[in-house]
Protein backbone atom coordinates (compact mmCIF):
# COMPACT_ATOMS: atom_id res chain seq x y z
CA UNK A 1 0.00 0.00 0.00
CA UNK A 2 1.42 3.05 -0.65
CA UNK A 3 1.79 6.28 1.88
CA UNK A 4 -0.10 9.06 0.79
CA UNK A 5 -2.03 11.53 2.26
CA UNK A 6 -5.09 10.71 1.72
CA UNK A 7 -4.30 6.94 3.01
CA UNK A 8 -2.83 8.39 6.25
CA UNK A 9 -5.69 10.20 6.72
CA UNK A 10 -8.39 7.39 6.40
CA UNK A 11 -6.01 5.33 8.78
CA UNK A 12 -5.64 7.97 11.30
CA UNK A 13 -9.94 9.25 11.52
CA UNK A 14 -10.55 5.16 11.62
CA UNK A 15 -7.51 4.74 14.29
CA UNK A 16 -8.50 7.40 16.40
CA UNK A 17 -12.07 6.71 16.39
CA UNK A 18 -11.69 3.51 17.55
CA UNK A 19 -9.96 4.93 20.53
CA UNK A 20 -11.53 7.98 21.66
CA UNK A 21 -15.42 6.06 20.66
CA UNK A 22 -14.04 2.68 22.43
CA UNK A 23 -13.65 4.56 25.89
CA UNK A 24 -16.17 6.66 27.69
CA UNK A 25 -15.99 10.63 26.24
CA UNK A 26 -18.22 13.10 26.22
CA UNK A 27 -20.19 11.83 22.81
CA UNK A 28 -21.32 8.52 22.44
CA UNK A 29 -19.28 5.51 23.82
CA UNK A 30 -19.05 2.46 21.55
CA UNK A 31 -17.25 -0.41 22.66
CA UNK A 32 -16.52 -2.55 19.80
CA UNK A 33 -15.24 0.39 17.68
CA UNK A 34 -12.42 0.05 19.50
CA UNK A 35 -11.21 -2.72 17.42
CA UNK A 36 -10.98 -0.05 14.62
CA UNK A 37 -7.06 1.01 16.22
CA UNK A 38 -5.66 -2.19 16.01
CA UNK A 39 -7.13 -2.84 12.46
CA UNK A 40 -5.83 0.93 11.39
CA UNK A 41 -2.38 0.12 12.59
CA UNK A 42 -2.29 -3.37 11.12
CA UNK A 43 -2.81 -1.58 7.34
CA UNK A 44 -0.20 1.35 8.50
CA UNK A 45 2.52 -1.52 8.49
CA UNK A 46 1.96 -1.99 4.59
CA UNK A 47 2.83 1.32 3.92
CA UNK A 48 6.04 3.12 3.12
CA UNK A 49 6.68 4.81 6.71
CA UNK A 50 5.05 1.99 8.96
CA UNK A 51 6.16 3.48 12.15
CA UNK A 52 5.50 6.93 11.68
CA UNK A 53 2.03 6.06 10.11
CA UNK A 54 0.90 3.71 13.15
CA UNK A 55 1.73 6.89 15.83
CA UNK A 56 -0.01 9.15 13.65
CA UNK A 57 -2.59 6.82 13.24
CA UNK A 58 -3.49 7.23 17.33
CA UNK A 59 -2.44 10.57 18.48
CA UNK A 60 -5.49 12.40 18.03
CA UNK A 61 -7.35 9.77 19.08
CA UNK A 62 -5.24 9.18 22.70
CA UNK A 63 -4.87 12.83 23.13
CA UNK A 64 -8.87 13.25 22.76
CA UNK A 65 -9.59 10.50 24.94
CA UNK A 66 -7.09 12.02 27.69
CA UNK A 67 -8.12 15.42 27.44
CA UNK A 68 -9.28 15.43 31.26
CA UNK A 69 -5.24 15.69 31.88
CA UNK A 70 -5.54 19.44 30.33
CA UNK A 71 -8.78 20.40 31.98
CA UNK A 72 -7.05 18.71 35.45
CA UNK A 73 -3.67 21.18 34.69
CA UNK A 74 -6.05 24.26 33.75
CA UNK A 75 -8.08 24.05 36.57
CA UNK A 76 -6.09 23.21 39.18
CA UNK A 77 -2.58 23.53 38.16
CA UNK A 78 -3.17 26.76 37.07
CA UNK A 79 -1.90 26.63 33.74
CA UNK A 80 -3.16 28.92 30.97
CA UNK A 81 -5.21 26.73 27.94
CA UNK A 82 -1.87 27.65 25.88
CA UNK A 83 -0.01 25.42 28.09
CA UNK A 84 -2.78 22.79 29.29
CA UNK A 85 -3.83 21.91 26.36
CA UNK A 86 -0.12 20.10 25.09
CA UNK A 87 -0.50 18.01 28.42
CA UNK A 88 -2.99 15.95 27.02
CA UNK A 89 -1.20 16.05 23.63
CA UNK A 90 2.38 14.86 24.67
CA UNK A 91 0.54 12.08 26.69
CA UNK A 92 -1.40 10.96 23.87
CA UNK A 93 1.84 10.84 21.91
CA UNK A 94 3.32 8.60 24.06
CA UNK A 95 0.23 6.21 24.24
CA UNK A 96 0.23 6.38 20.80
CA UNK A 97 4.16 5.81 20.18
CA UNK A 98 3.67 2.17 20.75
CA UNK A 99 1.42 1.88 18.14
CA UNK A 100 3.81 3.02 16.02
CA UNK A 101 6.16 0.04 17.74
CA UNK A 102 3.27 -2.27 16.92
CA UNK A 103 2.92 -1.28 12.69
CA UNK A 104 6.81 -1.33 12.34
CA UNK A 105 7.31 -4.71 13.91
CA UNK A 106 4.48 -6.23 11.94
CA UNK A 107 5.37 -4.45 9.08
CA UNK A 108 8.86 -6.86 8.77
CA UNK A 109 6.51 -9.69 8.99
CA UNK A 110 5.20 -9.45 5.26
CA UNK A 111 6.57 -12.86 4.23
CA UNK A 112 4.43 -15.22 6.85
CA UNK A 113 1.41 -17.07 6.12
CA UNK A 114 -1.47 -14.10 6.75
CA UNK A 115 -2.74 -16.71 9.34
CA UNK A 116 0.46 -16.38 11.22
CA UNK A 117 1.13 -12.81 10.66
CA UNK A 118 -2.06 -12.08 12.13
CA UNK A 119 -2.02 -14.51 15.31
CA UNK A 120 1.71 -12.92 15.82
CA UNK A 121 0.25 -9.79 15.94
CA UNK A 122 -2.50 -10.18 18.46
CA UNK A 123 1.08 -11.63 20.60
CA UNK A 124 2.59 -8.74 20.22
CA UNK A 125 0.17 -6.52 21.02
CA UNK A 126 0.33 -8.53 24.18
CA UNK A 127 4.06 -7.78 24.79
CA UNK A 128 2.99 -4.44 24.05
CA UNK A 129 0.56 -3.27 26.59
CA UNK A 130 2.13 -5.11 29.12
CA UNK A 131 5.06 -3.55 28.50
CA UNK A 132 3.69 -0.33 28.61
CA UNK A 133 2.01 -1.61 31.74
CA UNK A 134 5.74 -0.78 33.84
CA UNK A 135 7.62 0.89 31.58
CA UNK A 136 9.00 4.25 33.41
CA UNK A 137 6.39 3.68 35.92
CA UNK A 138 3.40 2.69 33.58
CA UNK A 139 0.72 3.87 32.55
CA UNK A 140 -1.71 1.16 31.73
CA UNK A 141 -4.65 3.41 30.30
CA UNK A 142 -6.53 2.75 27.29
CA UNK A 143 -6.16 -0.62 26.93
CA UNK A 144 -8.22 -2.20 24.42
CA UNK A 145 -9.92 -4.27 26.46
CA UNK A 146 -11.12 -1.70 28.60
CA UNK A 147 -12.75 -0.37 26.25
CA UNK A 148 -15.53 -3.52 26.49
CA UNK A 149 -15.68 -2.91 30.27
CA UNK A 150 -19.45 -1.75 29.76
CA UNK A 151 -20.42 -5.02 28.91
CA UNK A 152 -19.86 -7.95 30.97
CA UNK A 153 -20.54 -10.67 28.57
CA UNK A 154 -17.71 -9.59 26.66
CA UNK A 155 -14.99 -9.16 29.42
CA UNK A 156 -15.15 -12.71 31.45
CA UNK A 157 -11.78 -13.82 29.27
CA UNK A 158 -10.64 -11.32 31.98
CA UNK A 159 -10.52 -14.36 34.48
CA UNK A 160 -8.40 -16.50 32.26
CA UNK A 161 -6.05 -13.84 30.25
CA UNK A 162 -6.25 -10.58 32.24
CA UNK A 163 -6.41 -7.38 30.99
CA UNK A 164 -3.27 -7.42 28.39
CA UNK A 165 -3.88 -11.00 27.19
CA UNK A 166 -7.01 -10.39 26.35
CA UNK A 167 -6.20 -6.91 24.31
CA UNK A 168 -3.87 -9.43 22.52
CA UNK A 169 -6.57 -11.67 22.02
CA UNK A 170 -8.92 -9.00 20.20
CA UNK A 171 -5.95 -7.84 18.48
CA UNK A 172 -5.32 -10.68 16.52
CA UNK A 173 -9.26 -10.50 16.32
CA UNK A 174 -9.74 -7.74 14.44
CA UNK A 175 -6.02 -7.79 12.09
CA UNK A 176 -7.91 -11.42 10.73
CA UNK A 177 -11.05 -9.07 10.42
CA UNK A 178 -8.88 -6.59 8.17
CA UNK A 179 -7.10 -9.65 6.43
CA UNK A 180 -10.15 -10.94 5.45
CA UNK A 181 -11.36 -7.42 4.63
CA UNK A 182 -8.24 -6.06 2.70
CA UNK A 183 -6.12 -9.06 1.87
CA UNK A 184 -2.43 -9.26 1.48
CA UNK A 185 -2.38 -12.57 -0.76
CA UNK A 186 -4.24 -14.51 -2.80
CA UNK A 187 -5.11 -16.56 -0.10
CA UNK A 188 -9.21 -16.75 0.69
CA UNK A 189 -10.77 -13.95 2.45
CA UNK A 190 -13.60 -15.80 4.04
CA UNK A 191 -10.95 -17.97 6.14
CA UNK A 192 -9.77 -14.62 8.10
CA UNK A 193 -12.87 -13.29 8.71
CA UNK A 194 -14.03 -16.91 10.21
CA UNK A 195 -11.09 -16.64 12.48
CA UNK A 196 -12.31 -13.20 13.39
CA UNK A 197 -15.60 -14.20 14.25
CA UNK A 198 -14.90 -16.82 16.45
CA UNK A 199 -12.53 -15.12 18.75
CA UNK A 200 -15.28 -12.59 19.16
CA UNK A 201 -18.49 -15.17 19.42
CA UNK A 202 -16.61 -17.46 21.62
CA UNK A 203 -15.27 -15.01 23.84
CA UNK A 204 -18.63 -13.97 23.76
CA UNK A 205 -20.11 -17.23 24.56
CA UNK A 206 -18.07 -18.30 27.33
CA UNK A 207 -19.08 -14.73 28.75
CA UNK A 208 -22.81 -15.71 28.83
CA UNK A 209 -22.13 -18.96 30.47
CA UNK A 210 -20.01 -17.48 33.12
CA UNK A 211 -22.88 -14.67 33.45
CA UNK A 212 -25.30 -17.95 33.98
CA UNK A 213 -23.42 -20.29 36.32
CA UNK A 214 -20.87 -17.95 38.46
CA UNK A 215 -23.43 -15.90 40.50
CA UNK A 216 -25.19 -18.76 42.41
CA UNK A 217 -21.56 -20.54 42.98
CA UNK A 218 -20.02 -16.81 44.12
CA UNK A 219 -23.20 -16.83 46.61
CA UNK A 220 -22.66 -20.24 48.09
CA UNK A 221 -18.84 -19.65 48.78
CA UNK A 222 -19.19 -16.17 49.56
CA UNK A 223 -19.36 -14.29 53.06
CA UNK A 224 -21.34 -10.98 53.38
CA UNK A 225 -19.64 -8.12 54.25
CA UNK A 226 -21.64 -4.89 54.27
CA UNK A 227 -19.82 -1.60 53.34
CA UNK A 228 -21.46 1.96 54.11
CA UNK A 229 -19.36 4.12 51.58
CA UNK A 230 -19.71 8.00 51.84
CA UNK A 231 -19.07 10.56 48.92
CA UNK A 232 -17.86 14.03 50.46
CA UNK A 233 -17.91 16.17 47.01
CA UNK A 234 -15.44 18.13 48.88
CA UNK A 235 -13.98 20.59 46.25
CA UNK A 236 -10.47 20.22 44.90
CA UNK A 237 -9.87 23.99 45.10
CA UNK A 238 -10.31 24.38 48.79
CA UNK A 239 -9.99 21.25 50.10
CA UNK A 240 -6.46 21.77 51.70
CA UNK A 241 -7.36 25.02 53.19
CA UNK A 242 -6.96 25.08 56.99
CA UNK A 243 -10.29 26.76 57.42
CA UNK A 244 -11.87 24.60 55.57
CA UNK A 245 -10.72 21.25 57.73
CA UNK A 246 -12.58 21.08 60.40
CA UNK A 247 -15.77 21.64 58.11
CA UNK A 248 -14.91 18.48 55.51
CA UNK A 249 -14.44 15.92 58.79
CA UNK A 250 -18.35 17.28 60.03
CA UNK A 251 -19.34 16.51 56.48
CA UNK A 252 -18.15 13.16 56.38
CA UNK A 253 -18.82 12.44 59.63
CA UNK A 254 -22.99 13.82 59.24
CA UNK A 255 -22.82 11.88 55.88
CA UNK A 256 -21.65 8.73 57.47
CA UNK A 257 -24.16 8.75 60.53
CA UNK A 258 -27.06 9.32 57.88
CA UNK A 259 -25.77 6.52 55.80
CA UNK A 260 -25.58 4.27 58.76
CA UNK A 261 -29.10 5.30 59.38
CA UNK A 262 -30.42 4.93 56.31
CA UNK A 263 -28.94 1.17 56.01
CA UNK A 264 -30.43 0.16 59.62
CA UNK A 265 -34.11 1.66 58.38
CA UNK A 266 -33.66 -0.54 54.89
CA UNK A 267 -32.61 2.23 52.47
CA UNK A 268 -29.40 0.91 51.69
CA UNK A 269 -27.97 4.26 50.66
CA UNK A 270 -29.80 8.58 50.56
CA UNK A 271 -32.25 8.90 48.42
CA UNK A 272 -29.65 10.73 46.27
CA UNK A 273 -27.93 8.04 46.19
CA UNK A 274 -29.46 4.61 45.41
CA UNK A 275 -27.63 1.57 43.95
CA UNK A 276 -28.00 0.76 40.34
CA UNK A 277 -26.73 -2.24 38.03
CA UNK A 278 -24.78 -1.84 35.23
CA UNK A 279 -26.01 -1.12 31.89
CA UNK A 280 -24.38 -4.42 30.54
CA UNK A 281 -26.02 -6.54 33.23
CA UNK A 282 -29.75 -4.95 32.17
CA UNK A 283 -28.58 -5.79 28.37
CA UNK A 284 -27.75 -9.20 29.59
CA UNK A 285 -31.65 -9.50 31.34
CA UNK A 286 -29.17 -9.93 34.71
CA UNK A 287 -30.94 -6.92 36.92
CA UNK A 288 -29.21 -8.14 39.65
CA UNK A 289 -25.42 -9.59 40.46
CA UNK A 290 -24.41 -11.59 43.05
CA UNK A 291 -24.23 -9.99 46.66
CA UNK A 292 -26.42 -7.05 44.92
CA UNK A 293 -26.46 -3.77 46.90
CA UNK A 294 -29.56 -3.83 48.19
CA UNK A 295 -29.09 -5.08 51.70
CA UNK A 296 -31.24 -5.87 54.87
CA UNK A 297 -31.52 -3.43 57.83
CA UNK A 298 -28.08 -4.15 59.48
CA UNK A 299 -25.67 -2.10 61.05
CA UNK A 300 -22.97 -1.55 58.13
CA UNK A 301 -19.84 -3.90 58.94
CA UNK A 302 -17.58 -1.04 57.74
CA UNK A 303 -17.01 2.77 56.84
CA UNK A 304 -15.29 3.74 54.03
CA UNK A 305 -14.18 7.17 53.06
CA UNK A 306 -11.61 7.88 49.88
CA UNK A 307 -8.61 8.93 49.41
CA UNK A 308 -7.37 11.95 51.56
CA UNK A 309 -10.66 12.31 52.71
CA UNK A 310 -9.10 14.07 55.68
CA UNK A 311 -6.92 17.00 54.40
CA UNK A 312 -4.93 17.27 57.71
CA UNK A 313 -1.98 14.74 59.04
CA UNK A 314 -3.57 12.07 60.86
CA UNK A 315 -3.30 11.26 63.83
CA UNK A 316 -1.29 14.99 65.53
CA UNK A 317 -3.69 17.38 66.79
CA UNK A 318 -7.15 18.59 67.60
CA UNK A 319 -9.41 16.97 64.49
CA UNK A 320 -7.69 13.49 64.47
CA UNK A 321 -9.02 13.10 68.09
CA UNK A 322 -12.60 14.47 67.05
CA UNK A 323 -12.13 11.71 64.54
CA UNK A 324 -11.51 8.90 67.15
CA UNK A 325 -13.90 9.89 69.26
CA UNK A 326 -16.42 9.74 66.25
CA UNK A 327 -15.24 6.43 65.12
CA UNK A 328 -15.61 4.92 69.26
CA UNK A 329 -19.26 6.39 69.20
CA UNK A 330 -20.48 5.09 66.13
CA UNK A 331 -18.85 1.60 66.44
CA UNK A 332 -18.19 0.69 63.28
CA UNK A 333 -14.59 0.30 61.70
CA UNK A 334 -13.64 3.44 59.50
CA UNK A 335 -11.24 3.12 56.70
CA UNK A 336 -10.10 6.29 55.65
CA UNK A 337 -7.32 8.58 54.15
CA UNK A 338 -5.62 11.08 55.04
CA UNK A 339 -1.65 11.99 54.46
CA UNK A 340 0.41 10.58 56.64
CA UNK A 341 3.48 12.90 58.15
CA UNK A 342 6.78 10.61 59.25
CA UNK A 343 9.45 12.98 61.21
CA UNK A 344 12.47 11.24 60.57
CA UNK A 345 16.73 12.22 60.98
CA UNK A 346 16.91 13.49 57.32
CA UNK A 347 13.41 15.42 57.02
CA UNK A 348 9.83 15.15 57.01
CA UNK A 349 8.21 12.12 55.04
CA UNK A 350 4.67 12.25 53.50
CA UNK A 351 2.76 9.65 52.19
CA UNK A 352 -0.70 9.18 50.35
CA UNK A 353 -1.95 6.66 53.71
CA UNK A 354 -4.61 4.61 53.97
CA UNK A 355 -6.07 4.39 57.82
CA UNK A 356 -8.51 1.69 59.49
CA UNK A 357 -9.30 2.87 62.60
CA UNK A 358 -11.57 0.83 64.94
CA UNK A 359 -13.78 1.52 67.81
CA UNK A 360 -11.97 0.26 70.64
CA UNK A 361 -8.95 2.60 69.17
CA UNK A 362 -6.72 0.13 66.94
CA UNK A 363 -5.13 1.65 64.29
CA UNK A 364 -3.50 0.18 61.05
CA UNK A 365 -2.57 1.59 57.80
CA UNK A 366 -1.25 1.53 54.36
CA UNK A 367 0.68 3.89 52.41
CA UNK A 368 0.54 3.99 48.89
CA UNK A 369 3.29 2.67 46.75
CA UNK A 370 2.69 3.11 43.21
CA UNK A 371 2.40 7.28 43.01
CA UNK A 372 0.95 9.64 40.28
CA UNK A 373 3.82 11.04 38.72
CA UNK A 374 3.14 14.99 38.43
CA UNK A 375 0.25 13.96 41.05
CA UNK A 376 2.17 13.41 43.79
CA UNK A 377 5.38 13.36 43.24
CA UNK A 378 7.52 14.93 40.49
CA UNK A 379 9.99 13.05 38.93
CA UNK A 380 13.74 14.62 39.39
CA UNK A 381 14.53 15.39 35.81
CA UNK A 382 11.30 17.42 36.09
CA UNK A 383 10.96 18.83 39.35
CA UNK A 384 10.37 22.17 38.26
CA UNK A 385 8.92 24.85 39.92
CA UNK A 386 6.17 24.84 36.71
CA UNK A 387 4.75 21.58 38.06
CA UNK A 388 4.93 22.22 42.12
CA UNK A 389 0.69 23.49 41.65
CA UNK A 390 -0.44 20.27 40.30
CA UNK A 391 0.81 18.08 43.69
CA UNK A 392 -1.86 17.51 46.13
CA UNK A 393 -2.00 19.97 48.69
CA UNK A 394 0.99 18.79 51.00
CA UNK A 395 3.86 18.51 48.28
CA UNK A 396 5.70 15.71 47.30
CA UNK A 397 4.73 11.76 48.60
CA UNK A 398 6.79 8.99 48.83
CA UNK A 399 6.29 5.94 48.30
CA UNK A 400 5.06 2.91 50.77
CA UNK A 401 6.79 -0.10 51.47
CA UNK A 402 4.95 -2.63 53.62
CA UNK A 403 3.10 -5.46 52.58
CA UNK A 404 -0.07 -5.95 54.89
CA UNK A 405 -3.44 -6.12 54.39
CA UNK A 406 -6.52 -5.03 56.51
CA UNK A 407 -8.11 -7.12 58.73
CA UNK A 408 -11.69 -7.04 59.45
CA UNK A 409 -13.84 -9.90 62.12
CA UNK A 410 -17.60 -8.42 61.54
CA UNK A 411 -20.34 -8.93 64.21
CA UNK A 412 -20.25 -12.98 65.05
CA UNK A 413 -18.45 -13.54 61.88
CA UNK A 414 -14.55 -15.34 60.83
CA UNK A 415 -11.53 -12.45 60.40
CA UNK A 416 -11.35 -11.79 56.86
CA UNK A 417 -8.62 -9.97 54.95
CA UNK A 418 -9.09 -6.58 52.12
CA UNK A 419 -6.43 -5.44 49.99
CA UNK A 420 -5.84 -2.14 49.35
CA UNK A 421 -5.47 -0.20 46.24
CA UNK A 422 -5.42 3.59 46.68
CA UNK A 423 -6.67 5.37 43.13
CA UNK A 424 -3.89 4.90 40.56
CA UNK A 425 -2.85 1.55 41.90
CA UNK A 426 -6.17 -0.17 40.63
CA UNK A 427 -5.55 0.77 36.92
CA UNK A 428 -2.46 -2.08 37.53
CA UNK A 429 -2.98 -5.94 37.30
CA UNK A 430 0.08 -7.02 39.30
CA UNK A 431 -1.17 -4.76 42.58
CA UNK A 432 -4.38 -6.54 42.68
CA UNK A 433 -2.66 -9.88 42.38
CA UNK A 434 -0.37 -9.34 44.61
CA UNK A 435 -2.78 -8.58 47.25
CA UNK A 436 -5.08 -11.48 46.55
CA UNK A 437 -2.01 -13.54 46.15
CA UNK A 438 -1.08 -11.95 49.86
CA UNK A 439 -5.04 -13.29 51.19
CA UNK A 440 -7.46 -10.74 49.98
CA UNK A 441 -10.74 -11.89 50.07
CA UNK A 442 -11.97 -8.22 48.63
CA UNK A 443 -10.03 -5.35 47.16
CA UNK A 444 -10.69 -2.18 48.55
CA UNK A 445 -10.09 1.21 46.17
CA UNK A 446 -10.11 4.39 47.68
CA UNK A 447 -9.65 7.16 45.37
CA UNK A 448 -10.27 11.51 44.84
CA UNK A 449 -11.06 12.07 41.62
CA UNK A 450 -12.44 15.56 41.99
CA UNK A 451 -9.12 16.75 39.77
CA UNK A 452 -10.74 15.74 36.84
CA UNK A 453 -14.12 18.03 37.00
CA UNK A 454 -16.98 16.37 34.88
CA UNK A 455 -14.59 14.69 32.04
CA UNK A 456 -14.58 11.09 30.64
CA UNK A 457 -11.87 9.91 33.68
CA UNK A 458 -14.27 9.02 36.42
CA UNK A 459 -15.84 6.35 34.35
CA UNK A 460 -12.03 5.60 32.83
CA UNK A 461 -11.07 5.47 36.19
CA UNK A 462 -14.06 2.99 37.08
CA UNK A 463 -13.91 0.66 34.26
CA UNK A 464 -10.44 -0.07 34.72
CA UNK A 465 -11.05 -1.02 38.44
CA UNK A 466 -13.90 -3.33 37.19
CA UNK A 467 -10.80 -5.16 35.42
CA UNK A 468 -8.99 -5.64 38.25
CA UNK A 469 -12.70 -7.35 40.02
CA UNK A 470 -13.27 -9.87 36.69
CA UNK A 471 -9.48 -10.65 36.78
CA UNK A 472 -9.21 -11.58 40.11
CA UNK A 473 -12.71 -13.18 41.25
CA UNK A 474 -13.20 -10.21 43.81
CA UNK A 475 -15.11 -7.54 44.82
CA UNK A 476 -13.48 -4.00 44.68
CA UNK A 477 -15.47 -1.83 46.86
CA UNK A 478 -14.80 1.77 46.05
CA UNK A 479 -15.50 4.82 47.67
CA UNK A 480 -14.30 8.43 46.09
CA UNK A 481 -14.42 12.05 47.17
CA UNK A 482 -16.51 12.61 43.90
CA UNK A 483 -17.40 9.77 42.08
CA UNK A 484 -18.07 7.33 41.30
CA UNK A 485 -18.53 5.52 43.95
CA UNK A 486 -19.27 1.88 43.56
CA UNK A 487 -19.61 -1.68 44.68
CA UNK A 488 -18.03 -3.44 41.62
CA UNK A 489 -18.71 -7.73 41.18
CA UNK A 490 -16.62 -9.92 40.58
CA UNK A 491 -18.46 -10.63 37.10
CA UNK A 492 -18.43 -7.21 35.70
CA UNK A 493 -21.47 -5.65 37.44
CA UNK A 494 -21.22 -1.66 38.62
CA UNK A 495 -23.83 -0.77 41.68
CA UNK A 496 -23.06 3.06 42.03
CA UNK A 497 -24.66 5.91 43.61
CA UNK A 498 -26.67 7.30 41.16
CA UNK A 499 -30.02 6.39 39.46
CA UNK A 500 -30.78 4.89 36.25
CA UNK A 501 -32.64 8.31 35.13
CA UNK A 502 -29.38 10.77 36.14
CA UNK A 503 -26.65 8.56 35.80
CA UNK A 504 -24.06 8.38 38.02
CA UNK A 505 -23.75 10.68 40.35
CA UNK A 506 -20.75 12.36 40.48
CA UNK A 507 -19.92 15.67 42.50
CA UNK A 508 -22.95 14.90 45.07
CA UNK A 509 -22.41 13.99 48.64
CA UNK A 510 -24.27 11.19 49.63
CA UNK A 511 -23.84 7.82 50.82
CA UNK A 512 -24.26 3.72 49.10
CA UNK A 513 -24.52 1.00 51.75
CA UNK A 514 -24.26 -2.34 49.89
CA UNK A 515 -22.93 -5.96 50.18
CA UNK A 516 -20.34 -7.42 48.63
CA UNK A 517 -19.05 -11.09 48.97
CA UNK A 518 -15.58 -12.15 50.96
CA UNK A 519 -14.25 -15.10 48.42
CA UNK A 520 -11.43 -17.42 48.48
CA UNK A 521 -10.14 -19.18 45.57
CA UNK A 522 -8.25 -17.70 42.41
CA UNK A 523 -9.52 -17.73 38.88
CA UNK A 524 -7.48 -18.96 36.01
CA UNK A 525 -5.35 -15.93 35.50
CA UNK A 526 -4.16 -15.60 39.03
CA UNK A 527 -2.27 -18.75 38.20
CA UNK A 528 -1.34 -17.76 34.71
CA UNK A 529 -0.26 -14.29 35.79
CA UNK A 530 3.19 -14.87 36.41
CA UNK A 531 4.07 -17.13 33.12
CA UNK A 532 1.72 -14.83 30.41
CA UNK A 533 4.87 -12.53 29.35
CA UNK A 534 6.98 -15.69 28.74
CA UNK A 535 4.40 -17.73 27.23
CA UNK A 536 3.23 -14.55 24.86
CA UNK A 537 6.73 -13.82 23.87
CA UNK A 538 7.59 -17.41 23.28
CA UNK A 539 4.44 -17.97 21.00
CA UNK A 540 5.74 -14.52 19.22
CA UNK A 541 8.64 -16.19 17.85
CA UNK A 542 7.24 -19.23 17.38
CA UNK A 543 4.72 -17.60 14.92
CA UNK A 544 7.64 -14.93 13.19
CA UNK A 545 9.87 -18.16 12.98
CA UNK A 546 9.91 -18.63 9.42
CA UNK A 547 10.43 -14.77 8.63
CA UNK A 548 13.24 -15.26 11.07
CA UNK A 549 14.50 -17.91 8.69
CA UNK A 550 14.37 -16.45 5.59
CA UNK A 551 15.99 -13.44 6.75
CA UNK A 552 19.20 -15.30 7.87
CA UNK A 553 19.27 -16.59 4.04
Amino acid sequence: MRTSLRVCSLLTLAGSAGIFLGTPNPAVHLPLIMLFYPAALYLAARTGAPFRTGWIVGIPGAAAALYWIAVAAHMYGNFSWLLAAPCSILLGMYVALWGGFFSWIVARLGALAPWRRCAAAGALWFLLEWTRGWFGTGFSWLTLSSGLAAWPALIQPLSALGEYGFSGLLAAAACFACEGAFPSSSARRTTPLVFAALIVGLSALFGVWRLSVMPDELADRGSPVTFTLVQGSVRQDVKWSPEYQRHTLERYMRLSVDGVRDAVNGLAGASSARPQASQLALFMGRTNSPGDVTTAPAIPDMLLWPETAMPFAYPSGPLSEKLRSFVRDMGVPLLFGAPGVERRPGGTVLYNRAVLLTPKGDEVHYDKEHLVPFGEYLPPVLDWKLFESLLQGLGGFEPGTQEHLFSLTPQGRKTMDMGMLICYEAIFPELARERVAHGAELLLNISNDAWYDYTSAPMQHLQLSLMRAVEQGRYVVRATNSGITAVLDPLGGVHAMGSEADGYALFAAGSLTGTALALRGHTLYFYLHPWLPAAGFALFLFLVLPALRRGRK
